[in-house]
């Protein structure tokens, strides 16, 4: 990952300003599609070990609420540095075409939501399942956005409302690229985008905490 990206990034400063938009979009490709499910799923491997849990670790955190708390807390600590390592990278990449804050915001989101959705896939009690599943829909969710606004640009159509919240949540770095290449594509603008985007996150991991407190956990 450290290696792909350093070499985009210093293909990037010999090559015209023009044509670095387009190594841009190969890298936001590369992120949402292959660093973030594997980053995020190797960090599950962590949290979706086991149902059964021993009295020594519920009388050390004191119930269920605090352990999937803990669990929260695991995840996004085994993300941190993940997350700092690519907002740098977009930052780097934003300045050399210019672009605003914007996308390196998207960026740290989009690492959150996944991180949330990934929890909430580790409730599956097959720890094996939970991983397949995370890595699958952690591919094909980015995915089908980019498939969708791309029909929608062959066609020359505009994303009506609910299809560019969607498209928002669940590739909110290709959606924002999309928006500024596109203007008119998106029937919402970026900060409506975003502050549905940051509900649903926390909605991920509020779920994630109510429906730990209901799993049938073994002692």
């Amino acid at each position: 990952m450290l290696l792909i990206e350093s070499l985009l990034y210093y293909y990037a400063l010999e090559i015209p300003v023009n044509e670095r938009v387009h190594l841009l979009n190969m890298l936001i490709f590369i992120i949402m599609l292959f660093f973030n499910p594997i980053y995020i799923t190797s960090g599950l491997a962590h949290i979706a070990r086991s149902y059964d849990m021993t009295v020594f670790e519920i009388s050390m955190l004191g119930g269920w609420r605090k352990i999937a708390i803990a669990k929260i807390f695991s995840m996004l600590v085994y993300t941190a540095p993940y997350m700092l390592f690519q907002v740098m990278v977009s930052s780097l990449f934003s300045q050399l075409c210019s672009l605003d804050y914007k996308l390196t915001l998207y960026t740290v989101l989009s690492i959150y939501f996944y991180t949330g959705l990934a929890l909430i896939l580790s409730l599956i009690k097959s720890k094996i399942t939970a991983l397949l599943s995370s890595t699958l829909i952690l591919f094909i969710a980015p995915l089908s956005v980019i498939i969708l606004i791309t029909n929608y640009l062959m066609f020359r159509a505009r994303l009506d409302d609910l299809t560019s919240l969607i498209s928002y949540i669940l590739n909110p770095l290709s959606t924002y690229w999309y928006s500024i290449a596109n203007p008119g594509l998106m029937s919402i603008n970026w900060t409506n985008g975003l502050f549905v985007y940051v509900a649903v996150t926390l909605g991920l991991y509020i779920s994630f905490i109510f429906f730990f407190e209901r799993a049938e956990i073994k002692i």
